[in-house]
């Protein structure tokens, strides 16, 4: 009772220091040794060596949480041991609050200035606080056991992956040259040979054959085929847990790590392969009106697809009244829907180009009225995100709320865009557990995947549109390749201006969460290049199959509903031990799993698309 009474009265005292909501009533005392180490933490222990018996409040916060204040997480008696996120720096500062002592006699060793460091994964720490001849209260920080590289898991998955690309290339030339072939029929064959002789017309062809005529059979651009193989078997690693690494998931809320890489991707992806599949048939003559019923069907298709894997793991049944409509699948229904159907109202009928001074740049100017349509979606788009009127919060508001700014916008998540699903979808209907919540404990609904997003979704659509664009009315490799360059400066450029180089000051920071321009700019800038890249190295020279993301694309849609549907079930999730080496192993068989079914699918030719 005695402790509690103490630690209320900390409270009055604390409250001239720090902000009052972001305190709890009653912080827990910790007067144990906590062994039980997590994934992504870090161990501190916190000794209290003052000879009086004053209570140490241990103030914690992570540096990924953006104009945060410091919380109020523990208080230590005597000896302490916590677990604190090694994903980011940690701020800690430690304050001494008691009847007996002011908190102006801390010195500058027990602040937020001295404390803040990277805690590495698996570390322990020490932070000793005792008083000096001065009665100043000093803290001395040090390192108890520096762990090894948690990242040591990757580098050997790298060394396998390199180790087993140079066997398979090995075998390859082991095989031209005759040496398989070989080794696999010289036992069944030797007894054959001494008994019949050795055969002298094998592979030899009758001179009064008739030759048959070589039909060279159209190729399909294996380099598109190869990016988004790639770009979909990425996704099921990151969707499958990417071993617990914080960068193998999606940003807190602004910045990039692997997993954003991969949705915006398959988008540009798209409409790459959106400009062959609509010349082709606009080649052949086929009616608009037809090709238009075509994009409602597959938007159609797509968007239940996307509803029905928003249904998995609804073991009791569905409940409709809190049933998540946006999703994955439907921002893709949405995007093809209004990108097919501008390029179908508003290209030009194929081959009627004639040379002029334009024609170098006619991948442009013979499309401009899509380029009308989409700068104005952009224009909309800040119009919205910018100056649209949202109960509670500012104007122009792009933060995650929750803590942010001292929890001044508390329930502002996502601004602009967080307030259209909430109006048109209804809070229960859209995601619940937005990426932000661990970080800034916002309590809001917020959907990725929203209403305002699918504007700035389809101009990285159109992006992608424009490089398939430039493979059509460029016959030559190195004008695509130049053209591929330029974009992806250009365009990469303008992502960083928007953003200004920075993680969070940004005019229009760098936002899966909220599709930004910014977002979408950097993201289809690395999309040319890595394009241009799969092509010279695919198409062009031919030094790469493509495989074995090749066998991945030619399936893509398909993959990516099975690993949804066998998430969390076997053959690709098991129990084991919560740790990166055990969880890396796991997620990677999985994609491995799932790249198999591929290449199965390939050679039967099994090709399902929507």
């Amino acid at each position: 009772m005695l402790q509690i009474v103490d630690l209320l009265l900390w409270q009055l005292l604390l409250l001239p220091a720090a902000s009052c909501v972001s305190l709890p009533l009653v912080p827990f005392l910790c007067d144990n040794i906590e062994t039980n180490q997590k994934i992504n933490t870090a161990q501190i222990s916190i000794k209290n060596g003052i000879s009086i018996p004053d209570n140490l409040a241990v103030y914690l916060q992570t540096q990924e949480c953006y104009k945060c204040d410091l919380i109020l997480t523990t208080a230590v008696r005597n000896e302490c041991v916590i677990n604190v996120d090694s994903r980011w720096p940690m701020r800690v500062e430690i304050r001494v609050m008691s009847r007996n002592a002011n908190i102006s006699n801390v010195t500058e060793s027990c602040s937020e200035k001295s404390l803040t460091r990277m805690y590495t994964e698996g570390g322990q720490y020490s932070i000793y606080i005792d008083k000096d001849n001065d009665n100043n209260i000093n803290c001395t920080q040090a390192v108890i056991n520096e762990p090894s590289d948690p990242n040591i898991p990757i580098y050997i998955a790298l060394g396998g992956a390199v180790f087993l690309i140079l066997l398979w290339n090995f075998g390859k030339f082991l095989y031209r040259l005759g040496y398989i072939h070989r080794i696999v029929y010289f036992w069944s064959t030797e007894s054959m040979m001494s008994d019949l002789g050795t055969p002298t017309n094998i592979s030899q062809m009758d001179d009064n054959a008739v030759s048959r005529p070589v039909v060279e059979a159209k190729e399909r651009l294996r380099s598109l085929d190869t990016f988004r193989g790639l770009t979909i078997l990425l996704m099921i690693f990151v969707n499958y847990g990417g071993g617990k690494y914080w960068f193998f998931k999606h940003s807190k809320w602004n910045g990039l790590t692997v997993a954003d890489l991969v949705f915006p991707w398959f988008i540009f992806i798209m409409g790459t392969a959106l400009a062959f599949s609509f010349q082709g048939q606009l080649k052949k003559n086929v009616p608009r009106w037809k090709i238009s019923v075509r994009i409602l069907k597959r938007s159609a298709k797509l968007f239940l697809l996307g509803l029905l894997i928003n249904s998995f793991g609804a073991d009791s049944g569905v409940d409709f009244t809190t049933f998540r409509i946006p999703g994955v699948l439907q921002r893709f229904a949405g995007t093809y829907l209004i990108t097919a159907t501008s390029f179908l109202l508003l290209a030009p009928q194929p081959n009627t180009n004639q040379y002029t001074r334009l024609s170098p740049i006619r991948d442009i100017v013979n499309y401009w009225p899509e380029w009308i349509l989409y700068l104005a979606f952009i224009g909309l788009h800040c119009a919205i995100t910018f100056a649209l009127d949202v109960p509670g919060c500012p104007r122009g508001y792009l933060g995650p709320g929750g803590l942010e700014q001292s929890r001044q916008y508390f329930n502002c998540t996502g601004g602009a865009s967080g307030y259209i699903d909430r109006l048109f979808f209804g809070e229960k209907h859209i995601y619940q557990s937005p990426t932000s919540q661990e970080v800034y404990k916002s309590t809001v609904p917020y959907d990725p995947e929203g209403l305002l997003g699918t504007l700035t979704s389809c101009v990285q659509c159109f992006l992608g549109l424009q490089a398939g664009k430039i493979l059509i009315n460029h016959n030559d490799w190195v004008k695509r390749c130049r053209r591929f360059f330029t974009w992806a400066i250009i365009l990469a450029g303008l992502g960083l201006l928007l953003c200004k180089c920075s993680y969070n000051d940004g005019w229009i920071p760098i936002n899966k969460n909220l599709w930004s321009l910014s977002f979408v700019f950097v993201l289809s800038g690395m999309a040319f290049f890595l394009l241009m890249i799969c092509y010279i190295l695919v198409d062009v020279y031919k030094v790469w199959s493509g495989g074995p993301f090749f066998f991945a694309g030619m399936n893509s849609i398909a993959l990516y509903c099975l690993h949804e549907f066998f998430s969390g079930r076997a053959p690709v999730y098991f129990m084991v031990h919560e740790s990166h080496a055990s969880l890396l192993p796991m997620n990677l068989w999985g994609t491995a799993f799932w790249l198999l079914v591929s290449v199965y699918f390939f050679y039967k030719n099994i090709f399902i698309t929507v």
